[in-house]
């Protein structure tokens, strides 16, 4: 049974009415763990060179073991995702940061988490944007921090809190120079896994969770030359691509173009600038063979191909929506779709484009399709891990909700109201197919399939998958 309630705000004066909806009887578990500063000693041996470079330190350091909070092995497909207080004027049913998991194949809520740290002292809390998971399914990164957009500038605002999948409890805390932005997860040629993490005024960071989650490379701002609003590793692991963005808003709307640029993860040297046709670049997504990537360009409403191997862009498109977000394959590595948030515009979007690539070279030619799907300020999309669903989880940051749209259909077929009635944004589909006796595997996330989804991705393109 849902229960429901209302809450107004006022944006320029207009009142904004939003619905939210809880669950009732379901019950929201609060993580009470009182802090414990990291000695010296602890901060020291944490430290790397690379965490020194960009300002990052441990700050909290807690015993995440105890009992399992949930049962992997009843539900061995979930999708974790961020529950938090909301923004922009749209505000939900929670004051502190959190995630949920939902059953991945019932579509059930499993939990819903948060984390009181207003009882540590915190006058408020950043909205979490983006939930990121070990690609072993053992840790949560959760990005939160003190204050708001205006005071992301101040010293140490940010913070990341590194969560133990199992029993959810924190591990450490993480405090960074800007507020935390997005966390995402790749692995390097020789299979070891990392996490990415980065954030406004906080360029990025790399963690290897096998090394009590140290920082083993990071790029400096100096070593960019601007400032990244994200960043997107390539399918091999070798590169990470950061995107472009100058802080101001009134010298972007003036601007025609940015840089992106490559870095090498093995040296974590900038190898490469290279010009995109648009001032505000937001996502990069690459085809299965890491070939090509289409970037979404949110000032312009563009999608632009880029050739990985000349390194520049070759063709653009409208990308069917005003300022896209999100830029997803499924699982044929021909249409793109694109979450029309209203980046740099509106910023209360409710629609979903579709780009056929095959075209894009094609003089003239436009974006194929758009659909409505009701979804506020969508911003992230994140594929289903199963090909036989074939659907794609939009998270709905002013909706209060996950929406499902399936990519046979083409069309909103299910809509999950968060437990809590709290903002989400992106997350991870993990897998845990022998409960916690045995490693999991982040299957997808904001940076696209990952491992044995992958692997039947390229199955599928080129016509080689066998349906288990």
């Amino acid at each position: 049974m849902l229960s429901m309630f209302k809450s107004a705000s006022h944006i320029a004066g207009v009142a904004v009415v939003l619905t939210v909806i809880t669950f009732a009887g379901f019950a929201p578990t609060v993580d009470a763990q009182a802090p414990r500063e990291a000695s010296a000693k602890e901060k020291a041996a944490w430290a790397t060179e690379w965490s020194r470079r960009v300002g990052v330190e441990l700050e909290y350091s807690f015993d995440s073991s105890g009992d399992v909070a949930w049962d992997s092995a009843e539900h061995p497909l979930v999708f974790m995702t961020t529950e938090g207080p909301g923004y922009g004027g749209m505000l939900g049913g929670v004051t502190l940061p959190g995630f949920a998991i939902f059953d991945a194949d019932t579509r059930k809520p499993v939990l819903s988490k948060d984390y009181d740290v207003l009882a540590w002292g915190w006058e408020n809390v950043f909205e979490p944007h983006g939930l990121g998971v070990s690609p072993d399914g053992k840790w949560i990164y959760l990005p939160t921090g003190v204050g708001s957009f205006m005071t992301m500038n101040e010293d140490g605002v940010g913070r990341y809190l590194i969560i133990n999948a199992e029993t959810l409890k924190i591990d450490k805390v993480i405090k960074i120079t800007g507020q935390a932005h997005h966390a995402k997860s790749y692995s390097t040629e020789a299979g070891e896994q990392r996490v990415i993490l980065y954030g406004w005024s906080q360029p990025l960071f790399v963690l290897d969770p096998d090394d009590d989650n140290r920082v083993v490379g990071s790029v400096t701002q100096q070593d960019q030359g601007v400032e990244a609003y994200s960043y997107w590793p390539s399918p091999d692991g070798k590169s990470i691509y950061g995107m472009g963005r100058y802080r101001d808003f009134e010298m972007r709307k003036h601007l025609l173009d940015n840089p992106i640029w490559r870095i090498d993860t093995e040296t974590w040297a900038v190898k490469k600038w290279i010009h995109v046709p648009d001032s505000a670049p937001v996502w990069m997504s690459f085809t299965s063979d890491g070939e090509t990537a289409f970037i979404s360009g949110s000032r312009n409403s563009i999608v632009m191909e880029y050739d990985v191997n000349e390194e520049k862009i070759v063709h653009e498109q409208r990308a069917g929506v005003d300022g896209p977000y999100g830029a997803h394959f499924g699982w044929d590595d021909r249409f793109i779709y694109t979450i029309g948030k209203g980046e740099e515009s509106h910023n209360r979007g409710k629609m979903l484009g579709m780009v056929d690539k095959t075209t894009m070279a094609v003089p003239g030619s436009r974006a194929m399709d758009q659909f409505y799907t009701g979804c506020i300020r969508g911003d992230h999309g994140t594929l289903h891990p199963d090909p036989e669903a074939n659907e794609m989880w939009i998270s709905c940051n002013a909706s209060f909700e996950v929406v499902i749209f399936d990519l046979d259909l083409r069309e909103v077929t299910d809509r999950l109201p968060l437990p809590r009635g709290g903002s989400t944004h992106s997350g991870a589909f993990v897998s845990y197919p022998n409960g916690w006796d045995g490693p999991g595997e982040n299957v997808s996330d904001m940076a696209g399939l990952h491992g044995s989804a992958l692997e039947a991705k390229r199955q599928i393109v080129a016509g080689e998958y066998q349906p288990k």
